[in-house]
């Protein structure tokens, strides 16, 4: 297909007197006004796909950013069938040499991937300038950095809050729910109480993942009974609809005063582990995503298929699970420690 650029977009050209259709559009005559709106239509439609509030906005600003790059202005959206592969890497390139992370990047290059993706679902009759074909990102780093932590540190963390308060008892209920289920702090967060429930002779969590993908994930005795606890002290056994996790009322009175009715946000929880964290004196790195990461490192150490953990963990690729299996076992067998000279 001919095509010309002016200062506005991409317009449809004559080929021998025949007027083709627009790339985006296939029906004839739609001029580039058109154009911009349905792909405008698309890139919103797209956005909300996502029932994760966290993706959207993820995906806005990584295509916002692409978008800078490309110098394409805001509401332009009739630019995007100009674009080619070339500019892709282009703009993968300038992530590497601004320092970005391997999977920052690789997570910026497939929300654009995604995104043309979806507009050829919505019509859009063009290649896809991002497929893996044209741009490949960076391979998942099979280590990744988030810190694991040993059983023994673990057990410390734990161990860290004081029940005779009742914030201490639902703090050792949030720790062990992530330590023994593996669920991200965005999936603790939502949770009900009616998520928690008994399934024959299992008690089990009802966990909502990214993308709205749900899974059952059976629950370790410890983490049962820090959890019968808190919801004991905290009355809330019969509130099936409620939050599971709550603030209190007031942070002098330690949860002496009652807890809101509301969801305990993610701030909240990561303000929590990093407070235990500094008063073991465990590394600083750690955080709340570390009890993920030692969850299914210390499942994978002690036998545990790569499958189940995958199901486990909610990932959709192994490939994901296994980064984060962290390798203090393959490190402890490296050769280096049977070399002699």
């Amino acid at each position: 297909m001919d095509i010309e650029q002016n200062g506005v977009g991409i317009l449809p050209v004559k080929s021998h007197g025949r007027a083709l259709p627009p790339v985006f559009c296939r029906e004839l005559g739609v001029d580039w006004r058109g154009q911009r709106d349905r792909l405008g239509e698309a890139v919103r439609s797209w956005l909300a796909s996502s029932p994760s509030m966290h993706t959207r906005i993820g995906y806005s600003g990584d295509l916002r950013q692409f978008l800078r790059f490309q110098e394409i202005e805001a509401g332009h959206w009739e630019k995007l069938i100009g674009l080619l592969p070339s500019h892709v890497s282009g703009w993968r390139d300038s992530l590497v040499d601004a320092g970005y992370s391997q999977a920052s990047i690789r997570r910026k290059v497939i929300a654009v991937r995604s995104l043309f993706t979806y507009l050829q679902t919505f019509g859009y009759a063009g290649a896809n300038p991002a497929h893996g074909k044209f741009v490949k990102t960076p391979a998942p780093a099979r280590d990744g950095k988030t810190i694991a932590l040993s059983p023994h540190d673990c057990r410390m963390l734990l161990d860290a809050a004081d029940t005779s308060t009742p914030i201490g008892i639902r703090d050792r209920a949030i720790l062990a729910t992530l330590a023994y289920s593996a669920c991200r702090v965005g999936e603790l967060v939502r949770l009900r109480v009616g998520d928690y429930r008994r399934q024959a002779e299992h008690h089990v969590l009802n966990i909502l993942g990214k993308g709205g993908k749900e899974r059952v994930v059976p629950l370790h005795l410890e983490a049962v009974e820090r959890l019968r606890e808190w919801k004991e002290v905290a009355g809330i056994a019969d509130e099936h609809a409620g939050p599971l996790f709550r603030s209190v009322c007031s942070s002098r009175g330690h949860g002496r005063d009652g807890f809101l009715h509301s969801h305990i946000t993610v701030r909240a929880v990561e303000y929590l582990v990093a407070r235990y964290v500094r008063r073991l004196g465990l590394p600083s790195g750690v955080s709340v995503h570390s009890l993920r990461v030692t969850a299914l490192t210390t499942a994978r150490h002690r036998g545990a298929d790569i499958i189940d953990l995958q199901d486990f963990a909610g990932h959709a690729d192994p490939r994901t699970t296994l980064a984060y299996i962290r390798s203090q076992e393959r490190l402890s067998k490296s050769p280096t420690y049977v070399l002699r000279y």
